[in-house]
């Protein structure tokens, strides 16, 4: 990709998500993903209103009157994202691939989270760490990580989201929002997905495109696997039975989020993914 291309493309993305950010998710972010704990503001005067037990009676009885203990959220978290960046993202049968689905995606977050205060972090992987950036917060940073999402060229096409999965496990210490995208064209990941679950906050992303789920009527033809290189020939008869596996797939990931007690966002890149991810904020705000 030439760099004036990609400046552009960096550009687009930058000026659509902060939009989105401001007008509907940034509050939603706040409300979806809480801080862990609270920490000491000031001590002030007891007013009429006020809570009893948050009375400091040491204090109270060293000044003669009563005074409260005030208490801020400790709002600063660390949020990683574990994006799939293996060859079959550059698959696209509409507007966009996957990858720069996935890109546009990862920004609105990215940016809803920086906005709040928090830090973000990346790691790109394909059946091996392709690149790794530590969690940081404000605007350039995030404008690296959407440059990396749109230009970064990985040096193996496979996929193996349980490796990406058991390598982030081992380098990400403290707990942590982690947010997975993936079009899961991957080997299983479910024990690996629930070890990650019990020590950080996990939000799989499914990205996939229309023409995976539904192809069209089609004579015999010849396609190429993007990971394998392998050629295959496909009927119109085999092509159903590849819809029909997919949408099993898709169960059963759903299933396996459930059981692991991960969010699961099945993501389309011909339809918006907007609600999708509003609605993911309105499951969060609800169970609190």
């Amino acid at each position: 990709m030439l760099a004036s291309e990609l400046m552009e493309k960096v550009r687009r993305i930058e000026i659509r998500s902060r939009r989105i950010v401001q007008n509907r998710t940034a509050g939603a972010w706040h409300a979806s993903f809480k801080g862990r704990g609270i920490e000491f503001a000031e001590i002030r005067e007891y007013m009429e209103g006020d809570e009893m037990r948050a009375i400091d009676w040491n204090v109270s009885a060293r000044l003669g009157s009563p005074f409260i203990k005030l208490f801020t959220e400790e709002r600063e978290q660390k949020v990683f994202f574990l994006v799939d960046r293996s060859a079959s993202g550059a698959f696209g049968s509409g507007d966009v691939t996957k990858s720069e689905f996935t890109a546009e995606v990862a920004a609105v977050l990215a940016f809803s989270a920086t906005l709040n205060k928090d830090k973000v972090g990346l790691l790109l992987y394909s059946d091996q760490e392709e690149l790794q950036l530590d969690p940081a917060r404000g605007h350039r940073h995030v404008l690296r990580i959407i440059r990396e999402l749109l230009a970064f060229e990985p040096e193996s096409p496979r996929t193996d989201l349980a490796a990406g999965i058991e390598h982030l496990l081992k380098t990400t210490m403290k707990r942590s929002i982690v947010f997975i995208l993936s079009d899961l064209i991957t080997g299983d990941f479910d024990k690996p997905l629930r070890a990650l679950a019990r020590k950080h906050e996990v939000i799989l992303l499914h990205v996939s495109d229309p023409i995976e789920r539904e192809l069209p009527k089609i004579p015999p033809l010849s396609i190429s696997d993007l990971e394998t290189g392998e050629v295959t020939r496909l009927s119109s008869n085999q092509a159903k039975s590849l819809a029909a596996r997919t949408a099993a797939r898709t169960q059963e990931v759903a299933s396996v989020c459930r059981r692991a007690k991960v969010d699961y966002v099945p993501l389309d890149t011909g339809t918006d993914y907007l609600p999708a991810i509003i609605s993911l904020f309105q499951r969060r705000i609800s169970r609190r």
